[in-house]
């Protein structure tokens, strides 16, 4: 069978059960696919996509890899968004993005090793929905989650930067470096855009 067919047999199963907002975010071509991470591939409905094995990242990754499509959809739905000039169209993708993370973060446990991650995405499509106090919320919750994680530290610091807020951007990126056993090329780079010491702290004592 050629690809195109696969194609289009997987897309008519996936429209049997879902409804047009959600189709606006499933992946139906391996183009789609390709721009997710790569944890997204093994997911349910992905999966039929690219042929990878649902029990290993199940193995991998725990229970809540049951429920991780719902964000890879939502992950998706941010990728059509770009370029999408039309704030109705866009709210069409991201509002419904929202729900799908929200049900998948809902499904996780707080040992959930993506689970920061999925915070920090939430945090960034809220930001593009123009929901900043609850992106906000969201991007904290993945610090308190995982305090060295510096994605969510520097969506905090440009939004405070945006905001004249100055010395709180360099305090948020501060707490992390100091949380973080490795240091952030990206943190150090914010910190020297924002006029600060990129400075190591000194090392605790034992």
């Amino acid at each position: 069978m050629r690809p195109t067919s696969l194609t289009f047999l997987f897309a008519l199963a996936v429209g049997s059960f879902c409804s047009p907002q959600v189709l606006a975010l499933v992946p139906t071509t391996l183009a789609e696919v390709n721009r997710l991470p790569a944890y997204c591939r093994g997911t349910q409905q992905i999966m039929s996509l690219t042929g990878a094995s649902h029990e290993a990242g199940l193995k991998l990754y725990g229970e809540e890899y049951h429920h991780l499509h719902h964000y890879c959809w939502a992950l998706n739905a941010e990728n059509k968004a770009l370029g999408v000039l039309d704030k109705t169209q866009r709210g069409y993708l991201l509002g419904p993005a929202i729900s799908d993370m929200d049900y998948a973060i809902r499904h996780c446990r707080l040992t959930f090793i993506l689970l920061p991650e999925m915070y920090s995405g939430k945090g960034r499509v809220l930001f593009k929905l123009g929901r900043a106090p609850e992106a906000v919320a969201s991007l904290y919750k993945a610090l308190q989650i995982k305090p060295d994680y510096a994605p969510a530290a520097l969506q905090l610091s440009r939004y405070f930067e945006r905001q004249g807020e100055r010395a709180k951007a360099i305090a948020i990126l501060k707490t992390t470096a100091e949380h973080s056993a490795t240091p952030s090329a990206a943190i150090a780079k914010q910190l020297q855009k924002l006029g600060a010491s990129t400075a190591q702290p000194a090392e605790k004592p034992h």
